[in-house]
């Protein structure tokens, strides 16, 4: 009896990378959709929320929308916000780069959005964390986001401490707005 042919192995299927998990998507679309600069601001949402278990709520920024969630004992805990254009929003990358970073005491480069993207950051005023807290907890932590092709700079916030800070800003991505 002739032996049967081998098969030939089946092709490895290769996942698809998983879309990501939105926070509070559909807030944050009705935020954006009513706000004026929504043409060139487009919505952002984290993908991260570092454990913060926040309550999401309508926030209010002039010209623009926002998100705010809020923890027990703690309104605005955390946050992002599309705010109205300032006229320093207007000039081309690398002068965004340029100005946030000497603005701000700390920089990171946004990996996971478009190059280039980025935030300068620190304590509320564009201060560096107190040596007595280098962690920040419980003070205002403060995020001037710029993502590539955006006209506005953008805000995240955290009272959750530094760390709460840097997860919210590696996860947070565009939200596709959908029709």
């Amino acid at each position: 009896m002739a032996a049967r042919p081998t098969p030939a192995p089946s092709p490895i299927a290769t996942p698809s990378p998983a879309a990501p998990r939105f926070i509070a998507a559909d807030l944050i679309r009705r935020q954006w959709a009513k706000a004026e600069n929504r043409a060139g601001c487009a919505p952002v949402a984290f993908t991260d929320e570092g454990g913060g278990g926040g309550t999401p709520r309508p926030a209010t920024f002039s010209g623009g929308w926002a998100v705010a969630f809020d923890v027990p004992g703690t309104r605005s805990a955390y946050g992002v916000a599309g705010p109205g254009l300032l006229s320093a929003d207007r000039g081309p990358p690398y002068a965004q780069t340029r100005r946030l970073a000497r603005q701000w005491p700390y920089f990171m480069e946004l990996d996971q959005l478009e190059r280039p993207s980025f935030a300068g950051f620190g304590l509320e005023g564009a201060r560096p964390y107190r040596a007595d807290n280098p962690e920040g907890r419980g003070e205002n932590s403060l995020a001037y986001v710029r993502i590539h092709r955006q006209h506005c700079t953008y805000n995240v916030w955290s009272r959750l401490g530094r760390a709460h800070l840097e997860v919210l800003l590696g996860g947070l991505q565009l939200l596709p707005v959908e029709n």
